[in-house]
């Protein structure tokens, strides 16, 4: 077993102690937490004053419990900073959440802050530049963070965000339903793709569906929809936005495609609250969902009756080209000095190479950098794990779609009419455009 694998184990074995309410150990089974915990915000304040840090998440499940394993683990390594963690919902409603409480002077020291509402939040003061801490004595070395990654945070140059749950797409699909098919293995272009999922629908005696072919994600399907859209050679809109494109060709056609699938009874999109498209797939009723690596540890450890399997999504014209998502981790504007040393202290935990192995064997999400895939050890190793980390280097540093409110909800709205109203998708996208170069005249950082 390599150092970094052991030093892994060794955080692991510290988790297992604190949740038994047994004491951290000391060194050399503390190693790896007493690396990551620095001394600067020990000697920052006075010696007997406890510094308290509340830091706030999403993510329910496997995901988010993780979050609270790795806050127990850091709480335990030192007696200097204590953080609480509080679950705020969804990503929109932790962003609700943060801009209420920021309003009134309150708030979370530390957050999760997914990557729709980092520039907005940037441009409107709500967050703290990290880029004095990350090249100061007390520093990060990023130079193995991929830059797809990193540029999500990097504005007027500072840097206000970090990533930390890093989300690749994954295509999940029936096993057992592919053999039932005779399809060999899962889709490796959009072209396959759509046939797949027409060969995997089921129907009852009575012409009914017992299963589709595919269930759509109810809500953010234009996270999937952007990477069929990319890897096909179209563009949604520049990064700057000065020239938003949601009715190119490309999107047109993808959209059509998509849409056919509804038309033929062979997707469907979901109501979230009845269990949604990963209900849906778990319960098999759907033999496909394009979902990111978020549900990974629930869908492999909680499906019925048949065999899960993750494949990368396909490739198309121009091959693989992948949408980022996921969340990162924000430090609030509005902390005073000595508790921005602590909060840092505590972001250099989470963003550990232990720590993000960790996190990524409790959740799924994607070992992004360097360390971490080396501090994950055998981990890497897992068929179902490599075929997920393998989609990074496909991953485009564009977040622009996210970014923009009036991009994002006119491409939002779009899509659901073509899906749910079957609109006539060319005339839909068209307003749906002319909808988002209105709207992005009122943004603040419109061009």
């Amino acid at each position: 077993m390599n150092q970094r694998s052991v030093r892994l184990l060794s955080l692991t074995l510290i988790l297992l102690l604190v949740l038994a309410g047994c004491a951290a150990p000391s060194a050399p089974d503390a190693a790896p937490v007493a690396e990551a915990v620095a001394p600067g915000a020990a000697d920052s304040a006075d010696r007997n004053e406890v510094i308290e840090l509340t830091y706030w998440h999403t993510l329910p499940g496997a995901a988010g419990e993780a979050q609270a394993e790795l806050v127990e683990i850091f709480n335990a390594s030192q007696d200097r900073i204590h953080v609480s963690t509080e679950f705020q919902g969804s990503y929109g409603d932790l962003a609700t959440a943060i801009l209420t409480a920021f309003a009134a002077g309150e708030g979370p020291d530390v957050s999760q802050l997914g990557t729709f509402e980092i520039l907005e939040f940037q441009k409107s003061g709500v967050l703290a530049d990290l880029k004095p801490m990350i090249d100061g004595e007390n520093g990060i070395d990023t130079s193995g963070w991929p830059g797809t990654m990193l540029s999500a945070g990097e504005f007027d140059d500072g840097i206000y965000w970090l990533p930390f749950n890093v989300s690749v797409p994954v295509l999940y699909y029936n096993r057992d339903a592919f053999a039932e098919a005779g399809l060999d293995g899962p889709p490796e272009t959009w072209t396959e793709f759509y046939a797949a999922a027409r060969a995997l629908t089921a129907t009852n005696a009575d012409g009914t569906v017992s299963r589709y072919g595919i269930a759509y994600i109810p809500g953010w399907f234009s996270w999937a929809l952007t990477s069929a859209i990319w890897s096909e050679g179209g563009e949604i809109t520049t990064k700057d936005y000065s020239n938003i494109t949601l009715n190119d060709p490309v999107v047109v056609d993808v959209l059509t495609q998509f849409q056919e699938l509804v038309q033929e009874n062979v997707a469907i999109l979901p109501d979230s609250a009845s269990g949604g498209h990963r209900g849906m797939f778990m319960n098999g009723q759907a033999a496909m969902i394009l979902d990111s690596p978020g549900p990974f540890a629930d869908i492999m450890e909680n499906s019925v009756g048949f065999e899960p399997a993750v494949a990368n999504y396909p490739a198309g014209a121009v091959g693989k080209v992948y949408n980022p998502g996921g969340g990162g981790i924000v430090m609030l504007g509005n902390i005073d000095a000595a508790k921005q040393d602590a909060a840092w202290e505590f972001m250099k935990f989470m963003l550990s190479d232990d720590s993000l192995a960790y996190y990524a064997d409790r959740s799924g999400y994607a070992a992004f950098t360097e360390g971490s895939q080396e501090a994950a050890g055998a981990l890497m190793e897992d068929e179902s794990r490599a075929t997920m980390q393998s989609a990074l280097p496909y991953l485009r540093g564009d977040f622009s779609v996210n970014m923009s409110p009036a991009v994002r909800t006119a491409f939002d709205e779009a899509w659901q009419t073509i899906f749910t109203e079957l609109s006539d998708v060319q005339e839909t996208l068209d307003s749906a455009d002319a909808k988002a170069e209105e709207g992005i005249k009122d943004e603040i950082f419109a061009p």
